[in-house]
């Protein structure tokens, strides 16, 4: 239900920011914004990989978990694809999403929920051991040829 939310208040959101500011700035300005946060968004997609190779590489050799520089890296990605769409607010939230203490809020935020619901699935693990064994044959029903099987 939320996503659906999204994909229809997003728009009605970018368009009813698109009135009220391209009635301040213009249509220049506006198409101005617009260019050049894609045009920046473009250069971060095309820049992160190599970052995230660096980060991940460094943490490895530092005897540290990938997952931070994994994380802060998609961050930088999700950021990257924001500014490329065309509007103020995504273009809001991918800047947002540029500044490291930002994305350490948003990926407590995560790790929150997701600690939250793992831990309300209330599943059980037993450890054990076993062996297997062969399958008894069952003798009520008819055995068939090898062939057959």
């Amino acid at each position: 239900m939320w996503l659906l939310l999204v994909f229809l208040g997003v728009p009605i959101l970018e368009i009813a920011l698109f009135v009220q500011f391209g009635g301040h700035i213009g249509v220049i300005g506006t198409l101005a914004e617009i260019f050049l946060t894609a045009a920046l968004g473009l250069v971060l997609l095309r820049l992160e990989p190599q970052r995230n190779i660096h980060e991940v590489r460094a943490a490895l050799d530092r005897q540290d978990s990938p997952a931070s520089p994994l994380a802060h890296s998609a961050l930088r990605l999700i950021g990257g694809i924001l500014l490329v769409l065309p509007g103020f607010f995504t273009d809001a939230l991918g800047l947002l999403l540029l500044i490291p203490p930002v994305r350490m809020l948003v990926l407590v935020q995560v790790l929150k929920s997701v600690k939250t619901q793992r831990g309300s699935s209330g599943a059980v693990i037993i450890e054990g051991e076993y062996d297997a064994q062969p399958k008894p044959e069952d003798p009520e029903r008819p055995r068939l040829p090898d062939r057959e099987r």
